[in-house]
């Protein structure tokens, strides 16, 4: 087993709290030279530097798997990294702490190892002990080991003698010390007794031989010179020294090991430090204790003890008497100290040092000159389920843990000390919520796992206990969350917060701090209420309040998420992505604020957990994230949604329909999550917890994963990002720590890929609980010692030994904690910290056994004690108790006698049997009996002689026996002698008042009439119900005809299906309690998890929408078409259209559409869902085929039959101009023949437009709510389906402006997102016939419409097609310049999207912008930089490739040179590719394709419309600059203070300064143009007057730049200096003029221009005259031609609607002289 692998912790956290050490066992924790202290805790043992300051982790050796009972390092000096361990689990393993790796191991124990010892002379020995008695003895060098059973009882401790290496002195449970010689076959040397209890511990004296002063030999003198002598002549022996023993009697023994006498008896001092006891003080005797001990090294007669409830006390045994000293005692307040049992003593870094680890879980290094604390460290001892940093004070943490205590833990406290708070008062079961009020200082918030929500107003007085909720959860707790009072109150009472919390009932309870002895209220009443629901509410799993207190936010069972407005809470989304529980919901904090704010408490926010630590965000970015909202639940993904919309600027905004995707979905747990934190520095970071182990960080904004933490051993419940250090986190989990770690030193990006099986396994083996594999553990047989003394082993006198089994008479909460497993968040958090041995044994469990030969082997080099040792566990495991089956089964029962007094005597022996019929005899006849009777026989001796004599007698015998019975408790035997008797209603009547009555007595009640009959069974009834025999309470509620009584009997216990079937035959329809059955039993299988057969319970009371809520509860396709379904028939026509939506989304996310085929109803509603999945499928099916989408987006999809239609439809070129073949069907095209299948399918008439209108209707409320630049694909394909078939039903309905817009609304998207072969499916499937389609559709617009309608057509629906007609030319364009102009550039080389832009340092295809009507354009000088041509000269004449001279085309100086050609080898081939690619081409067609593109793109209305925004925007922007500079201009001649005595000269200086400054901003603007490689004339004037409108708006000599806004206010108009107000105002109103002009011009720009987007014409129009010179180069003849003369008109329109001068310039290049 040499460095077999272990798990270790790879990087242990710079600070962290660690888990407690195990509890009752006597060496649980151990020092070695190098100051590493190991101590055992559950399964495991943490190993602490002590030596550093503070103390820090050095790893965790985890390979046992169950408790660890004992550590002992090696002491000698090159093996100091040396430990062995010990554990339950039958195992001792030597590690190597260094390498944190097991060396060696054995498994010679057959029962729990219960403690262990390294021997301090051999280094290669080690003893260790069961429960059973069992020694054994390992040797290291050779892997041998010895098996000795000198007492058959439990080894509570053992220690070896470190003066002979082969003595060996091990206490026992039955008090009883003994001293072994292991060389010698275990041969007791001495056998001490003088204990009355187990014994806790073992201690020897560091020197040998020494005597104490306080026992002086019976033979010494008086002289002292005597003594020494006999002490000097003692001090010879070898054994004789001193050991000390503890034990559970509350005494520390010093014994003699020569003599094994006791030497002296030390009790143990009164607790508390006090000498003197007060009045009905015992002293803690009554109190338990734990005795460990501790000699202090290099001192011969010191010692240190633990004592009663805390305590640590020095011994001090050099004078006569012993002396006391007890540690910590002049620490003021105790906190530092000690407040429970002291389990384990070992070194301290020091030699003057020690650690003590106590039941209290603190860890105090005590300095033992001092006697004080040098340092003190906080434990945990159960899950840390939550952490909540104060908003006041970042670095003070409270921390929830499942000991049912809270941790305050101030992270900013200097040196060794871990400055802890602790609170306890008050709980009463695990913390698992705490929060911060957000304003009032040590104000803490907690809720635990019994429901319980209490206060604490002042953490910093510990000793008062908090102030309870007087509402309680029924489950419990897992959220907290402050927020203002629902509904809105007066301003004083919105003044003050009110606590939020969510249990696990499913409840969100509103506490009215300022009185929570007040009833909470719930919720979901005022939700309810506020928004008129009759449904039943979803299960609350979360609650989380907005930080600026706008909304609430609630996580629900089905995993959606209901946001409501703050005060009247108006519900304002629902959020329907997760599709299980939802654990946790966090809003963004507020970190982006004002630096006069960012101190802590400056912004009273509504979240505890919220930061208001300023980092410096951008405000803009902040704003953007403020209503962010995070979302985790119990799938794996993480989701984030941007609820700025729905909260905006000012008033919230109501959806109507649901949420089905987020901003962003972060993926890679594998199991649930259960925490998320954001990161309060406002770099939009987040990290998240789950049942993985794992924490991961995340960066939203570009939805990766940064780091991922693995430090924990088991599921994680918390986490919190650290405020003051952003390289920071705290987790909690359930290995018992809290770890403080930093992200860089984080060595993974992705969670592990595991299964959570693995994980849960190893989560169980962590907390000791792991499961052994079936057949091995066995139900032990009982045996109590103490009553059979004949069971107990002698080994000295070899008496034969009876098999001995674990006692399972009392089970310790030690072996509790190792056999109960863990089912999750509820399981118990101390399992590993047993409770008291003082009355409890352990249970012992057998593990798997030898080989039978390998018994008979270990057994034949044993002796008898040990054989019977073996034969005992073989036992064990091949008998268990369990396995016997009782032989008296089949016993028929013998009934009870009524008359068993009399049976009594009448059984006596033969001589009372004569003397009863003696006395018989004088009772009939008379006479006197001459036998004296006894006083303890005279009554009841003769009362059985009643059968033979009279009825009064007879009587006396019926009175004595039920008497009897009624004493007994037989009443139905007492009630039977009533009824013999004749007065059995009496006896009913007594059984009824004392609640004794049974099956008979109500039967026997007919007697008296049937009104006794009926109050009887009234009362029997009531006794049934009292009794929990629910079933028979009703019958008889029956019986007595009250119906509704047992129906609500059976009801209020759970029986619903029996209440359910009573009340449907019993009751009338529509019965109040009918429909209350059916609730509850809803209610019921809800919380069951049975949602389908809760709704079946509604439909039966005709409640169809909580029955369609629990349906679509689970979110998966399948429940949301049941859900669709039950709407239709039911006909919630509300609930139907979400339920599409969802379902229809769901499908197409899921890439369902065989789903669809399942819906058996024909209604209208689902006939929209299954025509966009239709469409959905055929784009899908369609485009995967053409390779314009990747089929690795598709899982498994299910595809419909129509697939197959779509793979194998043949294509067809119907497009003139892009020459792109379409997918035919029939000779149809495919989208149509796709909506005529549907249609045929459905037997739908497309030409009812009436329908038709309600499947547009239903279809467009149901569609993708808004687009954005990162939609994801499978998102953007369910949008773009929808447009393609909202278009398409708008032309069956002869709208044809609806079609063009839905169409052109999908290609803006398609190209704002760069998708351009998207674009291309998409004209494809709308557009297959391409210019020629768009001709019908303007001609069916014109043709469906009236003679007085055509003029309103050409404005409305003619714009719409141009616009649309405009972006498919630009892609086709695209596609032209892909095929010719890129390629070009470099025949040999394949392009790819991604290299496109990026070849050579220069952009080979331009980008082409779009207008938007609706947005200023600021960006022409980014597009002229971006169209730019390769300087390529094959017109050349020169064969070495010198170039023309009088070259036309030559570029400016500054044009980028990146694709430039001089070597005459590469012109060769380039023009070689260019005349290849044309001729593919027609020249004549090519040129009417580019004349066509040329008249669709250069519209003269939309270039006139663009260059007025431009110039509107310049004129702003100058009127902003000049009211700036005149408030300037005021502002100097307030301060100057020169009066009008100034001379000329002054005056002079002052205008000369103010010319240099506009000199300097000409400048600084002239720098500008340099860097943006813009240069625009400047003007000629002086002053604004000599621009007028006509020059701003119409001028082709004197543009605008777009560019630089202080740029144009400088060098488009040179100002004055403002030398006085007049001026000022005078030009301030001249470009007020001019803009007012500017804005009159716009007015009169057609609305259909300025509604809708069209490709930039300038841009459109520099790619066109770029595309035609480089086809012209190589075309030849006519179209070489044709070619030139279109350059040259393009390059002229050009040149005429450019907007810059470098346009110009650039357009001037291609103008053919």
């Amino acid at each position: 087993m040499n460095g077999s692998p272990v798990k270790l912790l790879k990087t242990m956290p710079s600070s962290l709290l660690p888990p407690s050490p195990n509890w009752y066992c006597s060496r649980a924790s151990d020092t070695n030279q190098d100051g590493i202290l190991g101590f055992a805790t559950k399964n495991t043992v943490f190993l602490l530097n002590i030596k550093t300051n503070p103390a820090s982790a050095e790893g965790i050796l985890h390979g046992h798997c169950e408790r660890v009972t004992g550590i002992s390092f090696c002491t000698t000096a090159d093996q100091t990294q040396l430990c062995a361990t010990s554990s339950d689990d039958c195992m001792v393993k030597v590690w190597d702490v260094k390498t944190k790796t097991i060396t060696k191991e054995h498994k010679v124990h057959q029962f729990k190892v219960t403690t262990l010892h390294w021997s301090p002379i051999l280094k290669d020995l080690i003893v260790s002990g069961d429960e059973k008695g069992a020694l054994v003895c390992w040797d290291l060098a050779s892997n041998d080991s010895k098996l000795f059973i000198p007492e058959s009882n439990q080894i509570f401790s053992l220690a070896c003698s470190p003066h002979n290496a082969a003595h060996v002195a091990v206490g026992y449970k039955n008090a009883l010390v003994l001293l072994i010689d292991i060389n010698n076959k275990g041969n007791i040397l001495q056998r001490m007794r003088g204990h009355e209890d187990e014994i806790h511990s073992i201690c020897w004296a560091p020197s040998s031989g020494e005597i104490l002063p306080s026992h002086k030999p019976s033979n010494a003198s008086n002289d002292d010179n005597s003594w020494r002598e006999t002490a000097e002549d003692n001090s010879q022996k070898e054994d004789d020294c001193l050991l000390l023993t503890g034990s559970k009697d509350r005494t520390i023994r010093v014994w003699d090991t020569a003599n094994g006498k006791t030497i002296q008896t030390l009790r143990l001092p009164p607790k508390g430090f006090q000498r003197t006891r007060d009045r009905g003080d015992d002293g803690g005797r009554g109190s338990r204790v734990w005795v460990a001990l501790w000699w202090i090294p290099n001192e011969k007669t010191s010692f240190i003890s633990s004592s009663h409830s805390g305590d640590v006390v020095r011994w001090d045994l050099s004078g006569s008497k012993p002396k006391w000293e007890c540690l910590g005692s002049h620490d003021a307040g105790g906190i530092n100290m000690h407040m429970r049992i002291v389990f384990n003593i070992s070194q301290g870094p020091t030699p003057d040092t020690l650690i003590t680890t106590s039941m209290d879980r603190k860890l105090i290094c005590w300095n033992c000159s001092t006697l004080q604390a040098d340092w003190c460290l906080s434990s945990l001892g159960g899950f840390v389920y939550c952490i909540a940093p104060s908003p006041l004070d970042q670095s003070r943490l409270a921390i929830g843990v499942g000991d049912n205590m809270i941790r305050v833990w101030n992270t900013a406290s200097p040196g060794q000390h871990c400055d802890v708070t602790v609170l306890w008062q008050g709980i009463k079961a695990k913390v698992t919520a705490v929060c911060w009020h957000p304003t009032r200082e040590n104000c803490l918030a907690y809720a635990t796992d019994d429901g319980r929500v209490g206060v604490y107003n002042n953490i910093t007085q510990s000793n008062k206990p908090p102030i309870l909720s007087s509402t309680f959860h029924r489950k419990t707790v897992y959220a907290l969350s402050w927020g203002p009072p629902c509904p809105a109150k007066s301003d004083s009472e919105c003044a003050l917060l009110h606590l939020y919390s969510c249990g696990g009932e499913g409840a969100v309870l509103q506490h009215d701090s300022s009185n929570l002895q007040g009833d909470a209220v719930n919720m979901n009443k005022l939700i309810r209420d506020a928004n008129n629901i009759e449904h039943m509410l979803p299960q609350r799993t979360d609650v989380s309040w907005c930080p600026d207190g706008r909304a609430v936010a609630m996580g629900n069972e089905d995993g959606s998420i209901d946001v409501f407005a703050a005060s009247n809470l108006l519900l304002l989304c629902t959020i329907h992505v997760h599709h299980k529980l939802i654990n946790c919901l966090k809003w963004y904090p507020p970190t982006a604020l004002p630096t006069d704010q960012s101190h802590p408490g400056s912004e009273v926010t509504c979240q505890s957990d919220s930061s208001t630590a300023n980092v410096g965000v951008n405000s803009s970015q902040s704003e953007q994230q403020r209503y962010w909202l995070a979302s985790g639940s119990n799938d794996p993904h993480v989701h984030v949604y941007d609820l700025n919309k729905v909260l905006g600027p000012r008033d919230p905004v109501q959806l109507d329909t649901p949420m089905t995707s987020s901003m962003c979905c972060l993926s890679g747990h594998t199991v649930r999550v259960t925490a998320l934190s954001w990161s309060p520095h406002g770099d939009s970071r987040l990290v998240s917890a789950s049942y993985d182990g794992t924490a991961q960080v995340w960066d939203v904004m570009k939805g990766e994963p940064l780091y991922n933490y693995r430090g924990h051993r088991g599921r994680i419940f918390t986490c919190h990002w650290s405020a003051t250090d952003e390289d920071v986190i705290y987790t909690g989990s359930e290995d018992f720590t809290l770890r403080k770690w930093k992200i860089s030193e984080c060595e993974n990006k992705y969670p592990p890929k595991k299964k959570k099986e693995a994980l849960f396994k190893t989560a169980r083996f962590q907390s000791g609980d792991a499961k052994p594999k079936k057949g091995k553990k066995q139900k032990q047989k009982k045996n109590n010692p103490a009553k059979s003394p004949e069971a107990t082993t002698n080994v000295a006198s070899n008496t034969p030994v009876e098999p001995m089994v674990a006692s399972s008479t009392n089970t310790t909460d030690q072996s509790e904690g190792i056999t109960q497993r863990i089912e999750g968040i509820d399981t118990v958090m101390s399992q590993s910290q047993p409770a008291s041995h003082d009355d409890k044994e352990q249970a012992s469990v057998s593990e798997s056994r030898k080989s039978k030969e390998e018994e008979v082997r270990v057994v034949s080099k044993m002796g008898e004690a040990e054989s019977s040792y073996m034969e005992e566990a073989v036992e064990v495991a091949k008998e268990p108790s369990y396995m016997k089956i009782r032989k008296d089964r089949g016993k028929k029962k013998k009934q009870k006698s009524l008359f068993p007094v009399s049976c009594g005597l009448d059984n006596r022996t033969r001589a009372h049997k004569q003397a009863d019929c003696i006395q018989l005899a004088a009772m009939k006849y008379g006479g006197v009996v001459a036998t004296p009777k006894s006083d303890d026989t005279e009554d009841k001796e003769t009362t059985h002689l009643g059968f033979f004599s009279d009825r009064k007698a007879m009587y006396d015998v019926f009175r004595d026996e039920a008497e009897n019975h009624n004493e007994s408790g037989y009443f139905d035997q007492k009630c039977t002698l009533g009824l013999w008797k004749g007065n059995i209603l009496v006896e009913i009547e007594e059984a009824k008042q004392s609640g004794t009555l049974s099956d008979m007595t109500v039967g026997m009640a007919a007697i008296g009439g049937p009104d006794v009959w009926l109050e009887i069974c009234e009362a029997y009834a009531q006794q049934l119900e009292k009794r929990e025999d629910f079933i028979k309470a009703a019958n008889y509620y029956v019986a007595c005809h009250q119906i509704q009584k047992a129906i609500q009997v059976l009801m209020n216990n759970r029986y619903h299906r029996e209440a359910a079937a009573m009340a449907t035959v019993r009751l009338p329809y529509k019965d109040p309690l009918l429909i209350e059955v059916y609730d509850s039993w809803a209610v019921q299988l809800e919380k069951e998890g049975s949602f389908e057969q809760a709704a079946k319970c509604f439909l039966a009371i005709d409640q169809p929408a909580d029955a369609i809520r629990l349906l679509c509860k689970k979110g998966d396709p399948s429940s949301l078409r049941a859900g669709l379904e039950v709407a239709i028939l039911s006909q919630q026509e509300t609930m139907a259209t979400r339920l599409m939506a969802r379902y229809v989304n769901e499908c197409m996310l899921a890439f369902d559409w065989s789903q669809v085929q399942q819906v058996t109803s024909s209604h209208e509603l689902l006939q929209a869902g299954q025509l966009l999945l239709q469409v959905h499928e055929t784009m899908a099916a369609s485009w995967v085929a053409d390779d314009v989408i990747s089929a690795a987006w598709y899982e498994e999809p299910q595809w419909s039959p129509w697939q197959q239609v779509v793979n194998s439809a043949g294509k067809q070129v119907l497009d003139s101009i892009s020459s792109w073949p379409t997918r035919v069907v029939n000779d149809i095209p495919l989208l149509e023949a796709a909506v005529s299948t549907w249609a045929k399918d459905h037997h739908v008439d497309l030409s009812n437009k009436d329908m038709l209108a309600r499947l547009y209707h239903w279809i467009n409320k149901t569609k993708p709510q808004g687009t954005s630049h990162s939609m994801a694909m499978k998102q953007l394909l369910i949008y773009l389906s929808s447009e393609v078939i909202l278009g398409h039903l708008s032309v069956h309905m002869n709208d044809v402006h609806q079609a063009a817009l839905h169409w052109l609304q999908a290609m803006v998207t398609c190209h704002n997102m760069g998708e351009y072969d998207i674009a291309k499916a998409l004209i494809i499937l709308i557009l297959p016939k391409g210019k020629t389609s768009i001709e019908d559709l303007r001609q069916k617009a014109l043709f469906d419409q009236t003679s007085e309608d055509v003029t309103e057509i050409h404005k409305k629906t003619g714009a719409v097609l141009s616009c649309l007609e405009a972006y498919y030319s630009l892609i086709v364009l695209y596609y032209l310049w892909w095929d010719f102009g890129s390629r070009s550039m470099n025949p040999d080389k394949k392009y790819s999207n991604t290299d496109i832009s990026q070849e050579d340092g220069t952009n080979s295809i331009p980008r082409i912008t779009v207008s938007l009507p609706d947005t200023v354009i600021s960006s022409h000088e980014h597009m002229c930089d971006d169209i730019t041509e390769p300087s390529v000269a094959l017109e050349s004449n020169s064969v070495n490739g010198s170039t023309n001279a009088t070259q036309v085309d030559q570029p400016d100086n500054d044009q980028p040179t990146g694709l430039s050609r001089t070597d005459g080898i590469a012109e060769t081939v380039e023009k070689e590719h260019l005349t290849s690619c044309v001729n593919r081409t027609n020249s004549a067609s090519l040129f009417a394709k580019l004349e066509y593109m040329s008249q669709v793109l250069l519209s003269d209305s939309h270039a006139k419309f663009a260059q007025l925004k431009h110039k509107l925007s310049t004129i702003q922007q100058a009127v902003a600059r000049l009211v700036s500079r005149h408030k300037e201009h005021e502002s100097t001649q307030r301060l100057d203070t020169v009066s009008n005595q100034s001379s000329a000269v002054g005056e002079g200086d002052a205008e000369g300064e103010a010319m240099r400054t506009n000199e300097e901003d000409a400048d600084a603007s002239e720098n500008v143009d340099k860097s943006t490689d813009i240069s625009c004339p400047k003007e000629q004037s002086n002053t604004v007057s000599n621009i007028d409108e006509t020059t701003l708006i119409s001028s082709d000599d004197k543009p605008f730049s777009s560019g630089d806004t202080s740029k144009d206010s400088t060098e488009s108009y040179k100002l004055h200096p403002l030398t006085d107000e007049g001026q000022s105002s005078d030009n301030l109103l001249e470009l007020t003029a001019t803009l007012n002009g500017i804005l009159k011009d716009i007015a009169h720009i057609p609305v259909e221009i300025k509604e809708h987007p069209f490709p930039e014409p300038v841009s459109s129009a520099m790619t066109l005259v770029y595309f035609t010179k480089q086809a012209a180069r190589v075309s030849k003849g006519e179209s070489h031609g044709q070619l030139s003369d279109l350059r040259s008109k393009i390059a002229t329109w050009g040149h005429q609607h450019s907007l810059t001068e470098q346009m110009k310039r650039k357009f001037a290049k291609y103008l053919v002289k």
